[in-house]
């Protein structure tokens, strides 16, 4: 493989950052959803419609939808790694893109050696 060196430079920063991402910080694939529910108990405010506000995250586990609530104590930290799983798919559209122009080159190239 050839050095990076030979990359335009916007793909060696999103490279660069994607490689940072995946190695130093944490990432859940998911979205975060608010919604509002009851908690069972009788006589709480809930059961006169003043429903309980929380957080969940939305992913997929073993091919099934899951909605898992985040305690409060914990919403900052997952919406950083949801921000941040966010981010690396954002950077590896962009590296494919940068990959797919250098595909057509190529291609381009060897239309032109044809007989």
């Amino acid at each position: 493989m050839r050095p990076r060196s030979h990359l335009p430079d916007p793909e060696r920063r999103a490279r660069s950052r994607l490689t940072q991402i995946l190695h130093d910080q944490p990432f859940l694939c998911g979205s975060l959803v608010p919604m509002q529910r009851t908690c069972g108990k009788p006589g709480c405010k809930c059961t006169r419609g003043e429903l309980h506000p929380g957080l969940y995250l939305a992913l997929r586990v073993g091919g099934k939808r899951k909605m898992i609530h985040v305690p409060q104590t914990m919403e900052q930290a997952v919406r950083q790694w949801v921000a941040n799983y966010q981010e690396a798919w954002h950077l590896m559209e962009q590296i494919s893109e940068f990959c797919l122009k250098r595909f057509f080159v190529k291609k381009e190239q060897l239309r032109g050696k044809r007989p």
